[in-house]
C-alpha cells in the first residue's frame, strides 16, 4: 500500500479512536483494563485473540496506537468497499498456504521504523477461547525486530459477527492488556519463539479460561 494513503489513514485512526472509545463505551459496553503496559511509542507487536470481525477495531480502540493488522488474503473478495476500506488501514495480506516473504518484510519494516502490527495468532475466528493452537508469527515478528510483544485478551466479541453470532447485537465486550513479552527473556530458552508463544497464550488464558470453563 502506498505510504501517503497509510500516513492517511494513520492519521485518521489517531483522531478517531477518542470518540470512537466513547461510543464502544455506550454502545457495546465496552471496558479495557491495562492500557499503561502500552508501549507509547516505539515498534511494538500486538497479539489478540480472535473471536469476531470487529475484533481488529476494538484492540485498536482498546490499544489506542494505529495497527497494521496480518490479514489472511481469504478475508478479502466479500465486497470492493470492504476491501478498500480493510487496506486504507493498512492491513497486509498475507496467504495462508504460500510463503508469505513480501508480507513478512513489510510487517518487519514498519515494526523497525517505530509502527504497530497487529496478529490473531489463532490465525481464524474462533467459536471459543483455546480451539486452536497458536501460530508463531508474531512472536517471531517480536524476535525478529526486537520490539515488545503485547498480549491483548478479548472477551465479548464472541457475541457480535462471530462465528456463532452472525447477527449484529448488543454485548458486553471486555479487554485486557498484560505486559509487554520481552525477547531477552526468552534468549536462554531452546525455542525462544515457541516459548515467547507459549507465554503470550498463557496470559491470554490468565483471563479468558474461566469464561469458557464456566
Amino acid at each position: 500500500m502506498p505510504d501517503h494513503h497509510y500516513r492517511r489513514a494513520a492519521w485518521v485512526t489517531k483522531v478517531g479512536i477518542p470518540p470512537l472509545r466513547l461510543a464502544a463505551r455506550v454502545f457495546l459496553d465496552l471496558e479495557v483494563t491495562g492500557t499503561e503496559h502500552v508501549p507509547s511509542e516505539g515498534g511494538v507487536v500486538v497479539a489478540a485473540n480472535h473471536l469476531s470481525h470487529i475484533d481488529p477495531p476494538v484492540v485498536t480502540i482498546a490499544v489506542g496506537r494505529d495497527i497494521r493488522f496480518i490479514a489472511l488474503d481469504e478475508l478479502f473478495g466479500r465486497g470492493a468497499l470492504f476491501d478498500r476500506f480493510t487496506l486504507f488501514f493498512g492491513a497486509i495480506p498475507t496467504d495462508r498456504d504460500g510463503a508469505p516473504l513480501g508480507p513478512l518484510r513489510e510487517a518487519i519494516g514498519h515494526v523497525a521504523a517505530g509502527g504497530a502490527v497487529g496478529f490473531f495468532p489463532e490465525g481464524r475466528r474462533e467459536t471459543y477461547w483455546g480451539e486452536t493452537e497458536p501460530k508463531r508469527g508474531a512472536a517471531w515478528l517480536a524476535w525478529m525486530t526486537g520490539a515488545p510483544l503485547l498480549p491483548v485478551a478479548v472477551h465479548g466479541t464472541e457475541r457480535l459477527l462471530s462465528p456463532s453470532f452472525e447477527a449484529v447485537r448488543r454485548p458486553s465486550l471486555r479487554v485486557w492488556v498484560e505486559e509487554p513479552l520481552l525477547w531477552e527473556d526468552f534468549a536462554d530458552c531452546v525455542d525462544p519463539v515457541g516459548a515467547m508463544t507459549n507465554r503470550w497464550r498463557q496470559a491470554i488464558g490468565d483471563h479468558l479460561g474461566d469464561w469458557w470453563a464456566r
